[in-house]
């Protein structure tokens, strides 16, 4: 198992706490890759902690469907199938259609210079070919429209699925979102004028294509890589 040990230096409230962020943060930047097994005792020796805390913070992140528990085998990384990859998408166009039309009538100027102030840090990084920046940028914007809506499980569901995207994106960064990007970056800014607009056929038009578009783009990897 690759080291995890000393993987983060924040304070934690619990060894519990420390346990799932670090392992949660390795899963999500694929450092523990899909499939790999997760041995209770390898973690517990590599976090200096006993296994009652690792036993907790792998049944958290099987709640979040980051961990599998398989047969005769134990807990393992969450695997990223195209089952996974079309689920992701789907949840996420669902989450996109209801947030983009209630942020519509929320919309404050505060709210519009804020993410007028990500998109415009987004075609800088696409002009430099910063793609890191741009992928954690593309998060910051879809929660800040979800966080518009003054819903908390709204916004809290958005979070979870970005996380999910978050994960396939870096799995897959290479071969899919690379050449995409541009793209995706013009929707973009179609959501946010039609959000200025209330152009709500526009909105749901663009968050589906947004959403579909990205999906056939890692189903044809995936389908072409036999993965």
């Amino acid at each position: 198992m690759q080291s995890i040990k000393n993987a983060n230096q924040r304070r934690y409230q619990t060894k519990q706490e420390m346990v799932y962020q670090t392992l949660r943060e390795a899963i999500m930047r694929c450092e523990l890759a899909p499939g790999q097994r997760l041995v209770i005792e390898d973690i517990a020796h590599q976090l200096d902690v006993s296994h009652i805390p690792v036993r907790e913070a792998l049944q958290l992140l099987q709640s979040e469907h980051l961990v599998a528990n398989v047969p005769h085998i134990g807990a393992t990384v969450a695997a990223i199938s195209s089952d996974s990859v079309i689920e992701v998408f789907t949840v996420m166009e669902g989450l996109e259609i209801v947030a983009v039309r209630i942020a519509a009538t929320k919309l404050t100027p505060e709210c519009t210079n804020h993410i007028q102030t990500i998109l415009t840090n987004m075609d800088i990084a696409v002009r430099q070919g910063a793609h890191e920046d741009w992928a954690n940028l593309n998060t910051d914007f879809h929660n800040s429209i979800a966080q518009i809506t003054d819903m908390p499980m709204l916004h809290e569901m958005t979070h979870r699925a970005l996380d999910q995207w978050d994960r396939i994106r870096r799995y897959y960064f290479d071969k899919v979102l690379l050449h995409r990007y541009e793209q995706s970056q013009q929707e973009h800014h179609t959501i946010f004028v039609a959000l200025q607009e209330q152009d709500y056929p526009t909105l749901e038009k663009t968050v589906k294509a947004h959403n579909q578009g990205a999906l056939a783009a890692y189903m044809k990897h995936i389908e072409s890589s036999g993965s």
